[in-house]
């Protein structure tokens, strides 16, 4: 049932938001670590984490989304984070152990970085630049199951559109950890391997 209703409320929500515009390209050519979770039965978060290594360097990029409705179910808040941060966070030198230690001060300047609440009674939203604060989460790769990925996807929250092409080779894991505040109790993690994948980010007015 919340599934459901996060999918309406999802379609619902207004094409304008804020003034931002934000276009991102972000390559993922290396290691990377996600995780998702519904830490209650009224909220849910996604965070992908990966590096895009060359011959010269090594960067880093994140992608979270949360999704949560409030105690009476009146209103609905979001956050999205994406964009890349200092690779300095990202430690592990193969996907047996990948930790990251993030905090949203370490964001660059390009970075799509937002929090809006949407009242279910008046479809009034509210827009502001997402709290600071910080995930700290490590995850083992338990041999599980593997499998190598071929996807092509695009979703569509308010007028942000991310788009995902991806090949790689995954692996399931185990995480732990906190994400902003709250403890990591179990979710779904994986780890793996990008190869010239891109995710790109497109926020309208």
């Amino acid at each position: 049932m919340k599934r459901i209703a996060l999918v309406l409320v999802m379609a619902l929500l207004p094409v304008a938001m804020v003034a931002q515009v934000a276009n991102l390209k972000l390559i993922q050519n290396g290691e990377f670590a996600s995780l998702s979770e519904a830490p209650t039965g009224s909220s849910f978060f996604s965070l992908s984490v990966s590096r895009n290594t060359t011959n010269t360097a090594t960067t880093a990029n994140l992608n979270y989304q949360s999704f949560s409705f409030s105690s009476d179910f009146s209103s609905f808040t979001f956050v999205q984070i994406i964009g890349p941060f200092a690779a300095a966070d990202f430690t592990g030198q193969n996907i047996q152990s990948l930790t990251l230690t993030f905090s949203t001060a370490d964001l660059d300047p390009s970075a799509i970085n937002l929090s809006c609440t949407l009242d279910l009674n008046t479809f009034i939203e509210t827009c502001s630049p997402a709290p600071a604060g910080t995930i700290s989460v490590t995850w083992k790769q338990n041999g599980a199951s593997s499998t190598q990925v071929v996807l092509g996807q695009t979703q569509t929250v308010g007028n942000l559109t991310t788009r995902l092409h991806q090949r790689s080779d995954n692996s399931t894991a185990t995480a732990t950890g906190t994400v902003f505040g709250t403890t990591v109790v179990g979710g779904s993690a994986t780890v793996g391997i990008n190869h010239s994948s891109t995710l790109e980010a497109t926020r309208t007015q």
